[in-house]
């Protein structure tokens, strides 16, 4: 797997040509449900994975980066 890399076409982030995508995940207390949102914005996925681990219904809340 070759290095992360910005393409100024696509205004992305890329590997090996394609969008590194970046996923929160969580559990919701409240029904028991397993959630994954994905985002193309490292700071918006990120600052939505922040506000999910200070939320008093969320547990398990973690942050990838796929394709990585």
């Amino acid at each position: 797997m070759g290095e992360k890399k910005w393409n100024k076409k696509t205004d992305n982030w890329e590997i090996d040509g394609v969008p590194v995508t970046y996923t929160v995940t969580w559990t919701n207390i409240n029904d028991g449900k397993y959630y994954t949102k994905e985002f193309s914005d490292i700071d918006n996925g990120y600052e939505y994975y922040q506000w999910l681990l200070k939320g008093a219904n969320c547990i398990n809340v973690t942050w990838n980066h796929i394709p990585w």
